[in-house]
């Protein structure tokens, strides 16, 4: 979280909901009032035009990570790639 003054928000969500954000927490790797701190900046459009670049590929790694395709790409490039000179 940023330096700047934060302020407590307490919410109450419906069990299926709740279950939902944990879900969604342990995927991303992330705190619930993390996961739900990202969704309601993304959702209000909050998050300045910059953002944290590092954050961003992490958050796009994630969503990819899981996918057979990746896999498959990260394996074809392990594969073919040229190695030589390479420390």
């Amino acid at each position: 979280m940023s330096s700047k003054v934060s302020a407590v928000v307490t919410l109450r969500v419906s069990s299926a909901l709740g279950r939902s954000i944990e879900r969604e927490a342990r995927r991303r790797g992330r705190t619930k009032s993390e996961v739900v701190r990202e969704i309601l900046e993304d959702a209000l459009g909050n998050r300045g035009s910059a953002g944290d670049p590092a954050q961003e590929a992490r958050r796009q790694s994630l969503l990819v990570s899981t996918r057979a395709s990746e896999r498959e790409a990260l394996a074809f490039i392990e594969r073919v790639g040229d190695r030589r000179g390479w420390r």
